[in-house]
């Protein structure tokens, strides 16, 4: 399998994405989905099990924008196409969607003018490149945990106490599905796929 640098990953991007399109990850990130507790509660001291030391790993299928369309703009064109689609399941007219106004990210911007596929921090001193991931409906993650390298089952009834709620995402699109964005750092990202071709990414 070929390598990829951080720096060979960003500059293929920037150099070869012109437009969107698919890539698939594999990725190592921590979990996200289990709270920590405190004190006599803590999950570690219940269960004697450090959420801090579970691993997500996750083979992901998403869209990256190596050119100008920006969130906005996938958002938009969400809203147009499902308005027409409701339009010819109604047999109606389509109806003009409510404009939608994206935020400012609220720690990252955009590393390359004209692209929009990575992001680093806002504050020089962490730095750090993201891969913007943009998700369809249609493109489960494939996902598993690991604690200290041993596969561990997180839908056990034993971490139903530390469990998160799960997140209402998209709720301002005014999309009847939403586009989900993600930020993957390049740290956590082990192979990419980039036209039908797959890589393992290493730091410099």
């Amino acid at each position: 399998m070929d390598t990829l640098t951080h720096t060979q990953l960003d500059n293929f991007i920037l150099s070869t994405i012109k437009g969107a399109t698919f890539v698939s990850v594999r990725a190592e990130t921590p979990q996200s989905i289990l709270n920590k507790g405190s004190g006599e509660s803590a999950m570690v001291e219940s269960i004697g099990v450090n959420p801090d030391e579970i691993v997500k790993h996750a083979d992901v299928v998403f869209l990256i924008s190596g050119g100008t369309v920006s969130y906005q703009d996938m958002v938009d064109h969400k809203l147009i196409k499902e308005a027409r689609v409701k339009a010819i399941a109604t047999g109606e007219e389509v109806k003009k969607p409510i404009p939608f106004n994206a935020k400012e990210h609220r720690w990252g911007k955009l590393l390359h003018d004209g692209c929009n596929a990575i992001r680093t921090h806002k504050n020089p001193e962490k730095g750090g490149r993201y891969l913007i991931a943009y998700f369809a409906a249609n493109n489960e993650p494939k996902v598993k945990h690991t604690y200290k390298g041993e596969y561990i089952d997180l839908t056990e009834a034993r971490f139903d106490a530390y469990r998160k709620a799960p997140k209402k995402e998209g709720e301002r699109q005014g999309t009847e599905n939403p586009v989900i964005i993600r930020d993957y750092k390049f740290d956590n990202i082990k192979e990419i796929t980039m036209f039908k071709k797959t890589y393992k990414v290493i730091p410099d």
